[in-house]
Order: C-alpha cells, then sequence, then structure tokens
C-alpha cells in the first residue's frame, strides 16, 4: 500500500526532472533573501547559472550557523504575514534553531509523514499511542498531523505519565508506539517492575523510534521487550530521520527494514566527503546535504545537515524510487575528541549492548586527571544479574580495541542512573570542571 503511488515509484529519471525544476525555483526564491543574496554575491554565484544538474554544485552551502546568526527570522525567505506556525529547538546549549511554516508547508510535511507511516506498514485504523511533546519539538506535532493524514486513530499522550502510557496502551489495545528509543526502554523497564507483561498483555505491532541514535542492538532489544515482530506480519522497530532545519521529521524506514527513505520530489539529497566537499561513490560514507525544495517560509538549500550516513539511491524493493539512508553512522555534533581519539557515543553503545548481562541504561563520563582526559562508562546491570570483575575486564579491552582509546567500565546499581522522557543526554563532559 502506497499513500501517493505515482509519486512515491517515480522513474528515477523523470524524479531527478522534477528535482532540476524545483531546484531551479527555490534558488532563485531563497535568493531574494537578503542575508543568502549576500553569501551568494561572495561566492560569485547568481541563480541565472543553474541549468544542468551539475550545476547544482554551484551553489553554496548553508551552515546551521546561519540560522542561529540570524535567529529569529533572518533567513526568512518567504511572507512574514503567511507564516501559520512556529518551532524550534530547545536552545539548551546556545541560540534555538528555528523553523517557520506557511499552510503549504504544514501541508507538505504532514504528506511526507503519512507517505512514511504507510511505508512503514501501519494502516489507517491503527491505534497509535504518540508520546512526543507537543510544543516547540518538531516531533509531536509533525507525527500528529502525518498519523491524522493517513487516517490512524491517535492517542496523543505526550511525554511522561509512564504508568498511564502502559495503561493506555492496554485499555485500547494500542497497535503503534511513537517514542524516542530512550523513552521505549524506559516504558518497557516500568513495565517489568510493575509485572505487565508487554507481549501477552498488550497489542503493539510497530514502533517509531526516532529523535535521536537508535543502534541496531538497540532495535533488536526494543523488539524483544514489547514484542513488536510477535504481533502481526511487517511488526517491528522502524527507525525514523529529521531535522528541524528541513521541518522537523520526514523520513522512516519501509515495512522491509532497507533504509530510510527520504522523498526526493521534497527533499534533495547528497552526499560528500567533509574534506574535499566532492560527491562519495555509491555505498560510501560520507556527509548528508540536503535542499528542502518545497517549503516556502524559510526552506534551506545544500545544508550541511552534519550526518554520517550512506545513502541508497537504487530502488527499493518496495517499489519505492526514493533515496534511502541505509546507514547512520552518528551526528558530527555528537562526536567527543578525547585526548586527540574521536569517540562516538553510538560506538559504545554497540559495544555494550552486544553483553547480554548489560542493560539499556548508561553514560559516558569524560573527565580530566593530571592534565590527561578520562574515559568511563557507567552502566546498570539487567536486573538479577551478577557481574563479576572477569566480566568488566572483558568489556573494556572490547572498548579499547573499538574506540583506541583506554576506556574504564563502573557497574552501578539498578535504577542508578537517569532516565529519560524525551532525548537521552548520555555523555557528562567534566572536562571544563577540571582544575
Amino acid at each position: 500500500m502506497k499513500y501517493n503511488d505515482t509519486m512515491e515509484t517515480m522513474p528515477q529519471k523523470d524524479l531527478q526532472k522534477l528535482q532540476l525544476e524545483k531546484f531551479k525555483k527555490q534558488v532563485n526564491h531563497v535568493y531574494k533573501n537578503k542575508f543568502f543574496k549576500s553569501v551568494f554575491e561572495q561566492e560569485n554565484f547568481h541563480p541565472e547559472k543553474i541549468r544542468y544538474w551539475e550545476d547544482i554544485k554551484q551553489v553554496p552551502f548553508t551552515y546551521k550557523k546561519y540560522l542561529r546568526d540570524n535567529y529569529p527570522l533572518g533567513l526568512l525567505s518567504g511572507n512574514w504575514d503567511d507564516v501559520v506556525r512556529v518551532h524550534m529547538t530547545s536552545g539548551t546549549t546556545g541560540i534555538p534553531t528555528p523553523m517557520v511554516y506557511t499552510k503549504n508547508d504544514l501541508d507538505t510535511w504532514s504528506e511526507c509523514l503519512a507517505r512514511g507511516l504507510i511505508a512503514a506498514g501501519l494502516k489507517p485504523g491503527d491505534i497509535v499511542q504518540q508520546s512526543h511533546g507537543i510544543g516547540l519539538f518538531t516531533g509531536g506535532f509533525g507525527f500528529h498531523y502525518g498519523l491524522e493524514r493517513m487516517g490512524a486513530k491517535i492517542i496523543p499522550t505526550g511525554s511522561g505519565g509512564t504508568e498511564r502510557q502502559l495503561r493506555l496502551m492496554k485499555e485500547w489495545g494500542v497497535t503503534a508506539f511513537v517514542s524516542t528509543p530512550s523513552y521505549a526502554v524506559y516504558v518497557a523497564e516500568t513495565a517489568l517492575e510493575k509485572g505487565i507483561d508487554l507481549v501477552s498483555e498488550l497489542k503493539l505491532r510497530i514502533g517509531f523510534h526516532g529523535a535521536e541514535p537508535c543502534s541496531e542492538e538497540l532495535r533488536k532489544r526494543i523488539n524483544k521487550l514489547f514484542g513488536y515482530k510477535e504481533h502481526g506480519e511487517g511488526g517491528g522497530v522502524k527507525v525514523t530521520y529529521g531535522l528541524t532545519e528541513m521541518g522537523g521529521p520526514i523520513s522512516m524506514e519501509c515495512a522491509h527494514e532497507n533504509g530510510i527513505h527520504i522523498w526526493a520530489d521534497h527533499y534533495l539529497v547528497e552526499v560528500i566527503d567533509p574534506d574535499s566537499l566532492n560527491d562519495v561513490e555509491p555505498g560510501q560514507p560520507g556527509e548528508l546535504v540536503i535542499s528542502n525544495l518545497s517549503f516556502e517560509a524559510m526552506p534551506l538549500i545544500r545544508y550541511r545537515t552534519g550526518d554520517r550516513v550512506i545513502v541508497d539511491f537504487e530502488t527499493c524493493i518496495c517499489g519505492r524510487t526514493h533515496p534511502r539512508i541505509t546507514k547512520f553512522l552518528g551526528r558530527v555534533d555528537d562526536m567527543i575528541l578525547v585526548s586527540g581519539t574521536n569517540v562516538f557515543p553510538s560506538q559504545v553503545e554497540y559495544v555494550l549492548l552486544k553483553h547480554d548481562k548489560l542493560s539499556e541504561n548508561w553514560q559516558l563520563i569524560v573527565g580530566e586527571k593530571k592534565g590527561l582526559h578520562t574515559l568511563k562508562v557507567e552502566v546498570e546491570p539487567v536486573p538479577g544479574t551478577e557481574i563479576d570483575d572477569n566480566y568488566v575486564a572483558n568489556i573494556e579491552k572490547e572498548l579499547h580495541s573499538y574506540l583506541l582509546i583506554k576506556c574504564k567500565v563502573e557497574i552501578k546499581p539498578v535504577g542508578s542512573l537517569p532516565r529519560f522522557e524525551g532525548k537521552a543526554k548520555r555523555v557528562i563532559d567534566k572536562r571544563q570542571d577540571s582544575v
């Protein structure tokens, strides 16, 4: 089943022709913006230079810094009077990253989500519990209107109230759950404490878990905890992708779990080498660059996401012709530099979750001692398991081998580490507090 069969299966030659036409139009649109016009002129670029597909590479990149330096409306290319909604990031690390929308922008966004939800295996009439917060964060509203558009029954719980979340799942026969991966783990943990068997007592078939990285090991654990694959064909965790700069959540895996589909009629995807800025070879890792081809209010062209990915541009086995993120290698922003070594939290999680005795509750502590950086993982065991010193020593060896830097492992009491209703904060950097 497809939401928009004609567009989702459009031959790639026709799709590329459509992209070029929309790209030209969008470049002319953002050129009206005072800031973008100055950036283009500094790079000796004018929209008239875009004639062929190869000319796309002449357009200057857009960076997150531009959004923050021009907060709140310096990058508005549309008419402020046409704006009907405002979203933004929390801004906990500085100035928020804003996004504003016209009615048409919201319509485009909801269609992208509706396409993805149906591609993932959701059906009109499915009962979906949506636990992303309804507020400035894009996830809650994005999923709500996407679900509404494709015909699902929505229970908009928002975040928190975990015991209530479980009660509602049981009372209303919920078949799909929307949350961050870390909150899904917390819900499962709470169910265990309350004696609720998620597999036998609930009907959950699909989990849409995004807004933070979800490793393959974590996906397997969540599938097992909730019994997604035992409650119907095509069930399981469907990884989602999005970013505020492109409007919010925009894409997700299809039922085949063969990559995250990005709708090419609305978003133009490039994968570049972050050093040379040239396209990488097909199937090779690189930085994801996206152009918003359809938004009116604040579209960004050739936006460098900072996300390290592998993208497959070939047609999916589901028949959809749009590009797919087949591997998410982490955000550049998530990288920690420890004694000259690049460390990604996803690498740590990969090692930890291979061990059945370790739970999904962990955090990474970066410190400093006598001028040298230190790395420590605090992790809780699975309740009821015993872990000895040899077990810990083996994990430390694995982490050293994988990270190429020493990493101490400390087993913490069950329930002692923080739980998260929204995005998990896995890294605590104490170096700025060191003397």
